[in-house]
């Protein structure tokens, strides 16, 4: 059964944004206990969050020997994982404030005998917005309808991406087989990495923006960025011609074959 976009008009909302903003804290705050636990990689690797097909949900990578973060995108859920299981105790960010949140993860930690004094909420980057203290609760509640229209964005992409990775190795474009798909805590954004013979030094991402600043409603993307990254600073560069929005797609009723192919377009053109 193929997967249907959304209706754009949700997109379009002051509710989608207060959403999105909703959301990006909850993988704020996955990778801050990635970041605590984890050794710190180039283009802040170490916090991507790896998608999981069969629940659609997402989880940190291992750390401490056998622990995750899991998150539920549709109901802003928090949750532990010992060996790639979840356990009881989930943490829901509705009517809590962060405060509640960290709370909960040194609990969390405690009663897991793991040292709770590696947590951190320090991230390696900055972002407006970062919602912490004590006076403001997360929402999540009052955005259902938002939250699960992006996460079934997130979840018809990853089946897109699976086709654009194919194209890429049947058309022998891909050095090695492509990374797999992950959501980045710093951009929202949904995406899958390729290297190439021809671009050593280089990597080339093409996935989903849950929107940002400049534009609000979600988008694709296909970005070039040097393998070493300043530890720093984590950004996509966006080239206007390798972007697509999902206004586009959906006022062009652009089929799903004809947005793969686009994608692999721009991929193989940013290689020339």
């Amino acid at each position: 059964m193929t997967l249907s976009w959304p209706d754009f008009k949700i997109f379009e909302t002051d509710a989608y944004k207060k959403a999105r903003f909703e959301g990006h804290n909850a993988l704020f705050w996955m990778a801050r206990c990635a970041h605590s636990f984890l050794e710190e990689q180039e283009d802040h690797k170490h916090m991507d969050l790896l998608y999981q097909p069969d629940s659609q949900n997402f989880k940190t990578k291992i750390f401490d020997g056998d622990l995750q973060i899991g998150l539920n995108l549709k109901t802003l859920e928090l949750y532990f994982c010992e060996n790639e299981t979840k356990v009881p105790h989930s943490f829901w960010l509705d009517d809590r404030t962060p405060a509640y949140v960290e709370a909960w993860y040194l609990v969390e930690l405690v009663h897991r005998d793991r040292d709770r004094t590696k947590f951190s909420t320090k991230l390696p980057f900055e972002s407006s917005n970062m919602l912490m203290g004590d006076t403001i609760d997360h929402n999540a509640s009052a955005f259902v309808e938002e939250l699960d229209a992006l996460h079934k964005c997130f979840h018809k992409t990853a089946g897109l991406l699976v086709q654009v990775s194919q194209l890429l190795l049947n058309g022998g474009y891909v050095a090695e087989n492509a990374n797999q798909i992950a959501l980045k805590p710093e951009t929202f954004s949904l995406f899958l990495n390729f290297s190439f013979d021809s671009m050593k030094e280089s990597n080339v991402s093409v996935g989903l923006s849950a929107g940002d600043s400049l534009r609000p409603a979600p988008f694709f993307f296909t970005s070039i960025k040097p393998q070493k990254l300043r530890r720093t600073s984590h950004a996509l560069d966006f080239e206007a011609k390798n972007l697509i929005s999902l206004k586009s797609i959906c006022d062009e009723n652009m089929s799903d074959k004809l947005l793969v192919e686009r994608l692999y377009e721009n991929i193989t053109a940013s290689m020339n």
